[in-house]
């Protein structure tokens, strides 16, 4: 069932729940009006029989008297008297049924008594009343044309809530129809993307609205999804120009080594150490493309953590892998939300760029202050123009190609730092190279 039917099916239950709820209340207001106004009348022919009010003391006696009221009886009013038993005595204008039982009886001796009998099958009001001389007097109203006249009110009710109840769900149906359209869009556009794998399909949505907030949102989500899906197939096009480097090298040393029988054993030993040094260079590519391709946002949970004590155990193993002096320089532990292990990943980075690209008897500083951590280092810096560069895959300073690595250190850091919601800084260094770190926001603020 589609969304516009159902909307359609909804509104006309709803209405058809209100039409009913107000087609039975109008129905029983006007049937208890209508049974009182009989109830009014029948108690004012009651009050004008003879024998009542002192006008004659017994019933057969006083029965010329009745000339009077039996004019007033119709075809639609009967009466009947009674002995003090409930037993019939005379009936005036036909036959009727009603109830006589000593309950009804008692009940008139303390004034008119209104109860519901029938006549000829019609519902009937009947009042019965004591008479002065003895006995009971019983007069009874048809009902038959208020039946009828109920009969035609429900006739109206019913074909009024039926024509509203189409009216409505007809009406539903357009305004589901205008509704659902951008809904239908979206639906068009999610079906083409899964069919075509084409992301630049922008779905047109505008207002405020639930649903224009929702095509705004599938507009957003398919702008993130097409840039992701640039950036894997940029990152895929810049890994396999780096790998080709080291692959290469590594065939030409294998196949020296398996085509040449009178190479010596120093170049053969020198061949080994230079396919070592490449597959070491090789593993490391591969795990820094593995880190790279990670998503830093949802591979851990955020966590109440500081800078220093991220940093603290980084820079122990770092010292102990390189024998160099690592100083750390804190102005104060400023708690943040962060992903522990990333933002360690980062730390490590950063000092390892730092021991790379600096002699090994320079020292490396590294300075907290809050939520900013620098490293510095007394290498040769990074000129001005390639300070926004070095945080792009595979780019490496003119001065430092030489020198092994992938060039995805940095950019590791900075995709860290921007899951976090942070900046990456580079910057001259107090001590002659290069000052390279980052800040993430604090709770303070």
């Amino acid at each position: 069932m589609t969304l516009r039917t159902r909307i359609a099916l909804l509104v006309a239950a709803v209405v058809t729940v209100v039409v009913a709820a107000v087609g039975i209340s109008v129905h029983r207001s006007a049937e208890t009006e209508l049974v009182e106004e009989v109830d009014i009348e029948l108690l004012g022919r009651a009050r004008a029989v003879p024998g009542l009010g002192g006008r004659g003391n017994r019933v057969l006696s006083a029965i010329d008297d009745w000339g009077e009221f039996q004019r007033g009886v119709t075809l639609q009013t009967f009466a009947r008297l009674l002995n003090g038993d409930g037993i019939v005595l005379l009936n005036l204008g036909g036959e009727f049924e009603a109830p006589t039982s000593a309950d009804v009886l008692m009940a008139a001796d303390d004034g008119p008594d209104l109860v519901t009998g029938s006549i000829d099958g019609d519902r009937a009001r009947v009042v019965t009343v004591r008479m002065e001389g003895g006995g009971y007097l019983q007069i009874a109203r048809s009902l038959a044309e208020i039946d009828q006249s109920l009969a035609d009110l429900r006739s109206r009710i019913l074909l009024i809530g039926s024509l509203a109840v189409v009216g409505a769900g007809l009406a539903a149906w357009l305004l589901a129809a205008r509704t659902a359209s951008p809904i239908m869009r979206l639906t068009a556009a999610a079906e083409a993307v899964a069919e075509t794998g084409d992301l630049d399909h922008p779905v047109d949505g505008a207002g405020g609205d639930e649903v224009g907030r929702l095509a705004s949102s599938f507009n957003a989500m398919l702008g993130a999804l097409s840039l992701s899906k640039r950036q894997q197939h940029q990152l895929v096009m810049d890994a396999s120009h780096e790998l080709r480097t080291p692959l290469t090298s590594l065939r030409t040393n294998v196949d020296l080594l398996q085509g040449g029988a009178d190479i010596s054993p120093d170049v053969q030993a020198d061949i080994l150490g230079d396919i070592d040094a490449e597959l070491g260079e090789l593993s490391d590519l591969v795990a820094e493309l593995v880190d790279l391709a990670a998503d830093v946002r949802t591979d851990e949970q955020l966590s109440l953590v500081t800078l220093p004590e991220l940093a603290a155990p980084v820079i122990e193993r770092a010292r102990r892998r390189t024998g160099r002096e690592i100083t750390l320089t804190s102005t104060g532990a400023v708690p943040l939300e962060a992903r522990p292990d990333a933002v360690s990943r980062a730390i490590r980075n950063l000092i390892d760029n730092a021991a790379k690209f600096s002699s090994d008897d320079s020292p490396i500083e590294i300075v907290i202050d809050g939520g900013s951590l620098t490293v510095n280092d007394a290498g040769p810096g990074i000129p001005e123009d390639e300070r926004d560069l070095v945080w792009e895959r595979f780019h490496r300073v003119e001065a430092t190609r030489t020198l092994p690595g992938s060039g995805l250190g940095l950019a590791i850091v900075r995709q860290v730092v921007d899951a976090h919601g942070g900046a990456v800084t580079v910057a001259d260094s107090p001590t002659g190279g290069a000052a390279v770190g980052f800040s993430i926001p604090t709770i303070d603020g």
